[in-house]
């Protein structure tokens, strides 16, 4: 009696979807049992009975397979508005057997996973698009397996319910080209302590084509600046567009800043945002939150 009352509240949260499997063996039992009531053939009784059997214990060990399976957020990057980030989950099997055929589905992308031994997990990277900058809240995902016979699908809606900043989208006109005869953003051309990975958005000039040949891969100069304590000054007032453009705009240029290792300030009407003061996800969520 525990041991239903176990699976019954176990049936709570797993859910079931039949497939068009299920409707072929539904035929199939149907025209077994017809057979076996018009010709008494004890043979056909038989397998149809085993057929109802398997399907049945199929369903059971299905359920088992994916009720166990909990979800862990570890990691995300920073979210922006109408662009495509990631994040990162542990899926854990927390029963004694394997779990097997467990796909994890988010609104962008389905991950598939073979198997997960127990007690192990394994780590999914998915991907989530939000379309407009402000606080909001990364939702579940839905997990489901077909595991061991496809007649029906099991599934589990499983809350994440994490709340996030979405930030601006960056976009606009890039630091060095609006600050391209400054040469504390630009340095000397001999003045660069190494390369890094091309960006979309890096000047192009500053390509270091020697690496290319030898990585096969597009790299930049990473320059050593002519003046660290140079400060740079930005005013929301004194940008162009209209005031998504000007949001996008600083969001940006803060990450640029944050890339070149600049120090600046950003005047939002009233507010002075401080990079000395302030870490960049602060001056982000200030702007995200304007």
């Amino acid at each position: 009696m525990k041991s239903l009352k176990t699976y019954i509240s176990i049936l709570k949260r797993v859910k079931n979807r039949p497939t068009k499997f299920f409707f072929f063996l539904v035929i199939a039992i149907v025209i077994l049992f017809l057979q076996a009531y018009m010709h008494n053939y004890n043979i056909v009784f038989l397998v149809m009975f085993l057929l109802v059997g398997v399907a049945g214990a199929s369903s059971i060990y299905g359920v088992y397979n994916i009720y166990y399976i909990k979800v862990k957020l570890l990691s995300y990057e920073r979210f922006f508005a109408d662009t495509d980030s990631r994040y990162k989950l542990s899926i854990i099997n927390e029963y004694e057997n394997p779990s097997y055929d467990i796909s994890v589905t988010s609104s962008k992308e389905i991950v598939h996973i073979e198997s997960i031994k127990p007690y192990y997990s394994q780590t999914v990277s998915l991907k989530r698009k939000f379309n407009t900058r402000g606080r909001s809240t990364l939702q579940g995902i839905k997990i489901h397996s077909f595991f061991p016979l496809p007649q029906e699908m099991k599934y589990r809606d499983i809350e994440i319910n994490k709340e996030i900043v979405v930030y601006a989208k960056p976009q606009g006109k890039s630091l060095l080209a609006s600050y391209a005869k400054n040469s504390a953003l630009s340095g000397e051309v001999d003045d660069f302590d190494g390369v890094k990975k091309f960006n979309q958005g890096d000047n192009t000039s500053y390509i270091h084509w020697a690496s290319l040949a030898k990585n096969d891969s597009l790299m930049i100069k990473n320059f050593l600046y002519e003046d660290d304590n140079e400060k740079l000054h930005f005013d929301f007032k004194d940008i162009f567009g209209s005031d998504e453009n000007k949001l996008s705009q600083l969001t940006l240029w803060v990450l640029e800043c944050e890339k070149y290792r600049l120090d600046f300030t950003i005047k939002l009407n009233n507010d002075i945002l401080d990079s000395e003061i302030m870490s960049t996800d602060e001056i982000l969520e200030t702007i995200a939150t304007y």
